[in-house]
């Protein structure tokens, strides 16, 4: 029995920019109030499938970091096939560029380290944040969405990823 509260704040804004295109934020905070064992913490969440799922971080692995504190930052800037609509043979497949930054900052106090059972040490971006980016290519064929995702920092983790490639189908406008 744990007596413990959570405590999360989610803001998510679409902001457009003129003639540049239009930029999706997303900013999370949140915190746990007690001791609680890992399955109670804010996990960071991990993406290790070949699917784009919005707001998690595609080249993080599952626990990969775990926080009892943590603030989290998604910027997806659209540039509307701007870019793209310069480059004569490109033009005629009407696609949308995308650029996406996401990063993590968080920790887990000494109080819920020292109940830890399973004996695997946990670990947190808090020395300083975790961040990916991503480049994307978005409507092929009118409805997939590729993302080229790169590992900003931590590469020296076990098992971890620098590059990986996500998709998505749906119908953007």
């Amino acid at each position: 029995d744990f007596n413990y509260e959570k405590a999360q704040f989610f803001y998510r804004q679409p902001i457009n920019i003129g003639g540049i295109g239009k930029m999706r934020t997303t900013f999370e905070v949140g915190k746990t109030f007690g001791e609680v064992p890992l399955g109670l913490l804010s996990i960071v969440p991990g993406n290790q499938s070949y699917f784009s799922i919005y707001n998690t971080f595609p080249m993080l692995n599952f626990y990969e970091f775990v926080t009892d504190t943590y603030a989290s930052v998604h910027v997806e800037h659209s540039f509307g096939g701007r870019i793209f609509s310069r480059i004569p043979l490109l033009r005629k497949l009407n696609l949308r560029e995308l650029v996406t930054v996401r990063a993590v900052s968080g920790s887990v106090s000494k109080e819920n380290e020292a109940i830890n059972a399973t004996g695997i040490p946990y670990a947190s971006p808090s020395k300083k944040p975790y961040f990916e980016y991503s480049l994307g290519v978005g409507n092929i064929f009118k409805l997939v969405r590729l993302d080229f995702n790169f590992r900003g920092n931590y590469k020296s983790n076990p098992g971890v990823r620098n590059f990986g490639i996500t998709g998505s189908f749906g119908f953007y406008f």
